[in-house]
Order: structure tokens, then sequence, then C-alpha cells
């Protein structure tokens, strides 16, 4: 009886332990949702041809879902008007079961039934993959739109610019290693001690059918959507981008990372023919803590999954929009008792087309309200329009827009609010100007390039500024800069250039002779601006400081005497003259002049102006003299559009000049 009891219980040992193992979730059953777009502009009919050709190009990205890049392609046609084009991505890191699963998913149920249902054009993104299908050809194809930002809302604790500089570093790498990772295979993850306690994760991978440079492009449009958290991801068809503080990818990385602990073998028993026997007290004494142990660890395995399976981000469950107008819209009641109803005391600023007002939510949120004049001429479905467009820029050097308010007359905009003020505040003030060393002016100069570059270039749209200057540079806690008063700038036609408008609006020193003269203006005129700007940052002094001086008649005029008299030093701000790096001078002087050329084609692009100030080797060339010395009463014949407010021309200290979006 004893040995069948004994026996029993070596049996029931396996089976607890596989009842166990079966309780247990597997990771490839269900996948996390991250975000889908399927405009229903384009759909198709039930039981159609195009439904037998989608149906054949699911059934073939399914059956390769093992392919060792994580990438297939597939084409289903019958007519050119019915042709579908498909293909897949999974990350490398995933097991192919994984893949597989995410795949059958997105084809059987998501795409086809839940999400996409007879949409033409559609594509899903989960953790594991991304699946996409069109009625026209992508492949080969750098696409950056539709794209998705997503935020950890953890707080980052400690110095936030030491983190995200650490992440952009590693971002950066990885952005190098997955553009050069050949054909078959663009992607690349890694880990990175950030310090004894934290270690910073990240992941880059582009479709492999696209080029290196359109890879590189892509990620770099991508790390540019990434926010300041302690976790971000931003996803596009053709490449995305991820970090987090814990680990989210499988396999090896670059650093070796402590392994994880394991639960200690249990001691050996002897065969029941052995000469030690095992009493029935000595099994129960093994099978039991073996038993509870395995229901803990199942315990604490579901949690995590729990917690894992809550993303630190919000899924995007919007077929057509990640941003509506509902989820963007205020009630005038409440941006009225935020503000103390637009009191004086709230009143941050004011410009040529509104004033701004700080305000305090009942969640408790800071905002920033921007109240437009009644002057302002735009119809009420162009400014909805645009504030929509403007709400979906994300940079860390822009200032966010998170919301308007129209209510009869009323049209507000609210803004996220920058604690540090302007760039103005701490640069011009006599006893505010120690605070702002070289270092972080350097920051300022550099960050306010990135972000410009971003709304020229890297975003979903174009958008000239038109009203760059050291008041619409706002500073975070820790004085990095971020560009307000981008929403109601001029946003550019696909492939548009330049053009051209009748009422000029801006401030006094900073608009380009082109668009002062003729109301012509381009991205370029943003670059004038940021010209401007950059001079006015090294030397702590206004553009119209030396208006009817002894010394020169503009500041561009006198950088440029001392520029041609070799002692760029004499133009720094003497509050850091003697701490400031004499090359980096010398450097953002020379990029000055060639921002401030009066032809357009001789001053460069945001991008080139980038890489000047990242790339320390680069060869600048040599700079003409600045258009405007000699000349600045030029502005005095085409500014009259904003001479109703002088503050906003003249630039008061605190100036926040609104400038009009014009309809198209």
């Amino acid at each position: 009886m004893a040995q069948t009891s004994r026996s029993s219980i070596f049996v029931l040992v396996p089976l607890l332990l596989a009842f166990v193992v079966l309780l247990i979730p597997r990771s490839t059953s269900a996948q996390h949702l991250w975000g889908y777009h399927c405009p229903n502009t384009t759909m198709f009919a039930n039981n159609s041809q195009y439904e037998t050709n989608l149906n054949a190009v699911f059934h073939s990205l399914s059956s390769n879902a093992t392919n060792p890049s994580g990438y297939a392609q597939a084409v289903a046609r019958n007519g050119s008007n019915e042709a579908v084009y498909g293909h897949f991505l999974c990350r490398l890191d995933q097991p192919a079961a994984s893949c597989r699963d995410c795949l059958v998913t997105a084809t059987t149920n998501d795409l086809p039934r839940i999400r996409c249902p007879n949409r033409k054009v559609a594509i899903i993104w989960y953790d594991e993959c991304m699946v996409r299908y069109s009625n026209e050809s992508f492949f080969r194809r750098m696409d950056a739109d539709p794209w998705f930002p997503l935020t950890n809302e953890k707080n980052i604790t400690g110095n936030i610019t030491q983190f995200m500089d650490a992440v952009g570093n590693m971002m950066n790498d990885l952005r190098v290693r997955t553009s050069n990772g050949g054909p078959q295979k663009k992607y690349a993850a890694d880990a990175s001690k950030y310090s004894s306690l934290v270690t910073q994760y990240g992941l880059a991978q582009c479709t492999p059918d696209i080029s290196a440079s359109q890879c590189n492009k892509c990620l770099s449009i991508a790390i540019g959507m990434l926010a300041t958290s302690i976790g971000a991801r931003a996803v596009m068809p053709s490449c995305n981008v991820r970090y987090e503080i814990d680990p989210f990818f499988e396999g090896a990385t670059d650093i070796s990372l402590p392994p994880s602990s394991s639960l200690p073998s249990p001691p050996p028993m002897s065969s029941p023919d052995g000469k030690k026997k095992v009493s029935t007290k000595g099994i129960l004494a093994i099978v039991v803590p073996l038993a509870a142990t395995s229901l803990f660890m199942l315990c604490i395995w579901i949690c995590y999954r729990k917690r894992k399976s809550k993303s630190k981000f919000e899924p995007i469950e919007n077929g057509e929009e990640l941003i509506t107008v509902e989820s963007l819209q205020y009630g005038l009641s409440t941006l009225q008792v935020a503000t103390n109803n637009f009191s004086d005391e709230n009143k941050l600023g004011e410009g040529g087309f509104g004033s701004v007002y700080k305000g305090i939510l009942s969640t408790g949120q800071n905002i920033a309200v921007k109240r437009l004049s009644l002057s302002s001429s735009q119809g009420i479905q162009q400014f909805k329009n645009e504030v929509m467009l403007v709400a979906k820029l994300q940079h860390r050097n822009l200032v966010r827009v998170s919301g308007f308010c129209l209510a009869g007359e009323e049209k507000l905009l609210v803004y996220e609010y920058v604690f540090n003020k302007s760039l103005d505040y701490f640069l011009f003030d006599k006893q505010k100007q120690g605070q702002l060393n070289w270092e972080r002016r350097y920051n300022v100069i550099l960050g306010v390039a990135r972000g410009m570059l971003y709304l020229h270039h890297d975003s979903r749209l174009t958008i000239v500024h038109r009203d760059l200057k050291a008041s619409n540079v706002l500073l975070d806690v820790d004085m990095n800069p971020k560009i307000s008063d981008f929403g109601l700038a001029r946003i550019f036609e696909m492939d548009q250039t330049e053009a051209n408008t009748n009422r000029v609006v801006g401030t006094y020193g900073y608009m380009s002779p082109e668009y002062a003269m003729h109301g012509k203006f381009s991205p370029k005129s943003d670059v004038y601006s940021f010209g401007v700007l950059v001079f006015e940052t090294i030397s702590g002094k206004r553009i119209n400081s030396f208006y009817e001086s002894c010394y020169a008649e503009d500041l561009l005029s006198y950088a440029w005497k001392q520029w041609i008299a070799g002692t760029p030093l004499e133009f720094v701000d003497a509050t850091i003259r003697g701490s400031c790096s004499l090359d980096e001078v010398v450097r953002c002087m020379n990029l000055g002049f060639l921002c401030v050329q009066e032809s357009v084609d001789d001053r460069p692009t945001m991008a080139t102006i980038v890489l000047m100030l990242e790339g320390q080797s680069l060869t600048l060339t040599a700079p003409k003299e600045p258009t405007l010395c000699g000349k600045s009463s030029i502005f005095s014949k085409h500014v009259e559009s904003d001479q109703s407010n002088n503050k906003s021309i003249l630039g008061s200290v605190n100036d926040v000049s609104i400038t009009e979006m014009e309809p198209r």
C-alpha cells in the first residue's frame, strides 16, 4: 500500500507541473495593438474581386511568417483596378511563432472584421508586427505618413537633459546601424547603462525594401518625434523606434546584462530499488514545496503579464485619425475659469494679433491660452482644420498645441505651459544674462535649429513660422528651447517652395528682405530670422539695440565689424566671454552670417544648419557682408499691417506676436 502511495505521488508531480504549465498563457496567443489607420475614402464591396485578391495576399503573408528577415511582400491582381499590394514586418528579436500569431490575428480578425472591414487601404501596428496593404504599390518607397507617437506617462526623476541626451546618443547609434543593416536586415536593438540603477533599452527598425538613405531619413523623422519621457515610441509605415528603461525586446545586445536568478534544483531522490528508500513524509516534503513554488511562480508570471499588457502607451483605437476635433475642443467657461477670466494678472504677453494668458485647469494642469483678436479673418472650419494638423506635430523643441476654443467671435488656442518664460526674458536682462552660460546658449541655438528642421522638413506638413524671434522661444525647467507661435504660421502645400502675401506679419529686424519688401516668404525666410536669433543669443543684445549708436547701425553691422577685425570674442556677451568656446563662437557667427545673406539661394537650409552645428569637422564657407548693413530703413514702409501694436513690431521684453493664418 505504501509503495502504491509513493507511485501515485511520483505520477502526481509531473501531472501537477503539466497542469501549472497549461495554466500559463502563451506569449504568442495575444498581440498588443498599438494603432491602425484605414481611411474610409476607399472601400470595396463584399464578395468582390478586390476581396478575393486581398484574401490571397493575407494567405501569402501568413504563409511567409517564418521568413528569417521578418519581412515579406505579396501581390494579387486581377485587372489593374483590383490589384492588392501587401507586406508585413516583424521584430527580429521575436520568435517565429510570435510573428506567425501576430499575422494571423491581423489578417484573419483585426483588419478584415474588426478594425478595417471593406477598406482598400489599411495599416496596423502591434508590438510584434506591422501589416500593411493597399490598392497601389508602396514597395521600395519611404512613407512617413500616417505616423503615431506614443509616450510613457511615468515621470523622469533626476536630470532630464542628461537622460534625454543619453537616449539621443543611443537612438542615433541605432539609426546608423539600422540604416547600414543591408537589404535583408534593417533592425538594431541595444541596451546602454545610464547609471548604476538605470539601463536604457532602444530599438530601431525599417522595412527592408527601402534603401539605406531612405531608412536613415525615416528613422531621423521618427527619432525627432520621440517625446521627453521615461519611454517613448514612434511608428510609421516604413520604420519605427522605441526606447524604455525596462527591457522590451529579446535577444543579445552589445552589453552584458545581469542574468536572471533561477530556483535551486531540488535534491536528488534514490530510485525505488536503491539502497536508500524515501518515506512518504520525505516525498511530501519535496512535492509540497515544489508545488507551492510552482504556484507562486505562476502568480508572479500572471501579474507580470497583466502589468505588461497594461501598456505604458495608450493604443490608438481610431481608424481615421489619432486626434479628433472633439478631443481638442475646450469650453469657453473652462478657459475663463482657468485664466481668472483672462485677467491682467495672468497675462504672459501681448502681440500684434492677441494676448497670451497663463491658466490652471481643474485637474491642476498648467496651460497657456492664446486669445486671438477679433480682427482675425480666418474661417471657423479652416481654423479647426489647421489646429487639427498642428496638434499632431510633436517634437521636443516645439511647444505642444493641445487644443482650441470657438465660442461666438472668440478664437482661442491652448498650449502646454513652459515654466521658464521666454529666451528674451533672460537674454536681454542684465541681472539674468549670467544664467545663460555659453553651454546653454549653444544648446538653445542647436535646439531651435532642430525644431525648425522638424517644421520645415521632417513633419507631416511644411510649416513656415514667419515670426521666429527670442520671445517666441520658450525655455523649460532645464533651459531647453521650445519654439512657440508656430500654430498659426503658414502651412505649405506639398512640394510648395515659396508663397506671396499682401499682409506682411512678423517682427521688426527679424524679417528677411524679400519678405519685408515684396511679401515673398519661404523656409529660407525663417532661416534669415534664425540667423538674427543666433547673433542675439551670442551677444545678449537685441537686433535693434545699436540704432542711433556710434558703434554701428544695427547688431548685424556690429557683428560684421568684429568679424572682419578678427575679434569675434568682443561680440560675445561680456557676462560669459571668459568661459565660452572660441571655436563654437566662430562657428556660430559664421553660420549666422550665412543665414542672413541677401540672396535666398545663398542661405543654407535648416537641415544643413543642424549638420553645421552638430558636425564640428564640417567646413563652413566664408560669409559675405550681411544684407542689412546700412539698409535697415527698408522696413519702415513694409510693416504697416502690424503697426497697430508697436509691442509686436519693436519687440518688448515679453512680446508674443501672433501671425495670422491666411486662406490658401
